[in-house]
């Protein structure tokens, strides 16, 4: 599909913008459509994170030249109703997918709607229309929370619950202070914690939490330290370091924006022990929901539970500064149960345009690709190491 307008009925227009110059273009209007509107999971569909992916992703030495950019915008008498971001990849076989953009950076596939100038209705209509001019094999969208609008758009034909995953949540809306929730767990819960928090400022040093915002020197410390420890213990536990790899996924999360004084943007948590960082977290903060995106630890201090440590640090900041939830992203671990107290089914979309995109979408996305991902969760750590050194790259 051209970068054309199409007319929708009514005053809806479809426009396809591919290139660089076209996105920054939006920028005025997309960043106003993001303050407006905001169903709580849309982070990954801002300005920031969309331009900065393109910028890392789709040019220069890291440039993939099987991408094509493809940001969908809808507008209603000429106003910006509706942003989604998606890329075109080309795979094996000269199969094309239409799928989210930043994949698989980006936790969550999504939209930002403005349902008082575009309303669910309407924007249905719009997304069937849009859909059936798709020139690619197939549309999948792999990840996102079924209370999200993207959810309430496409179409439900395609859409596809992911039973073996959740998105955890700890809703922070209720919980006015530290000391009273702390007081809520159990004797025994209360007593690991105390004891993994001594053995730590007892061996290691005295316990503090930093806190550093996107655009300090500080934050990009943070983030390429936390990087460094998330490879080393994906390595260890024999899971997919291919995300992380490369300079480029560093120049991305490096460069994303933050802003301390309104809590908003890109974040670091860092816990430090003798001085020294021992466990990082990477976050994003909009409209006072967190996005959990990369938890990190020192693997030669994995004995110490730095990580759990960190998260109860962390947990204490997000009540103090009034965020209302903290989301851990789907691709849930069982140690998340501990640190959430609702969630949200996880939904992927597979919409086949060719026969090509049907055996691709019936056979791999939905059969194949979850029984692999299920069984090799199960393998013990030493096996999935074998396993990913022996793939090409490994």
């Amino acid at each position: 599909m051209s970068s054309s307008q199409t007319a929708v009925s009514g005053p809806v227009q479809i426009e396809v913008h591919d290139t660089l110059d076209a996105v920054a273009s939006l920028e005025s209007e997309w960043r106003a459509l993001e303050e407006k509107v905001d169903d709580g999971l849309g982070y990954f569909q801002t300005f920031d994170w969309c331009q900065n992916w393109c910028r890392y992703y789709l040019e220069g030495s890291a440039g993939d030249a099987r991408l094509r950019l493809q940001i969908i915008t809808f507008r209603c008498g000429g106003q910006l109703a509706c942003v989604l971001p998606l890329v075109e990849r080309k795979r094996a076989y000269g199969l094309t997918i239409l799928q989210s953009l930043g994949n698989p950076m980006s936790q969550y596939s999504n939209l930002l709607l403005d349902v008082d100038t575009l309303s669910l209705a309407k924007m249905r209509e719009c997304w069937k229309t849009f859909s059936e001019q798709v020139t690619a094999d197939a549309i999948i969208f792999d990840r996102f929370p079924k209370s999200s609008q993207m959810a309430e758009v496409l179409d439900e034909a395609h859409i596809i619950t992911q039973t073996d995953d959740l998105s955890l949540i700890m809703d922070l809306e209720s919980i006015e202070e530290w000391e009273p929730f702390q007081a809520s767990f159990k004797k025994a819960v209360r007593r690991g914690r105390r004891r993994r928090y001594k053995k730590i400022e007892t061996e290691l040093g005295e316990i503090n939490l930093e806190v550093h915002f996107g655009g300090t020197d500080a934050y990009r410390n943070a983030i390429r330290q936390g990087l460094e420890f998330k490879r080393v213990w994906l390595k260890e536990s024999g899971r997919n370091i291919a995300a992380f790899s490369g300079q480029h996924a560093a120049d991305f999360l490096t460069s994303l924006e933050g802003d301390s004084a309104a809590r908003e943007g890109a974040m670091s948590y860092v816990m430090t022990a003798g001085g020294q960082p021992i466990a990082i977290e990477l976050g994003f903060l909009k409209n006072g929901h967190y996005y959990c995106f990369l938890g990190s630890f020192d693997w030669s201090l994995r004995t110490y539970s730095a990580g759990k440590v960190q998260m109860e640090q962390s947990l204490k900041w997000a009540i103090e500064n009034q965020i209302s939830c903290i989301d851990f992203l789907g691709n849930y671990e069982a140690y998340q149960g501990d640190w959430s107290n609702s969630s949200t089914d996880m939904l992927s979309y597979s919409a086949a345009k060719t026969t090509k995109g049907r055996l691709y979408s019936q056979l791999w996305e939905q059969r194949l690709k979850p029984g692999i991902k299920s069984i090799f969760r199960r393998l013990p750590p030493n096996l999935r190491k074998r396993l990913i050194a022996s793939l090409p790259g490994g």
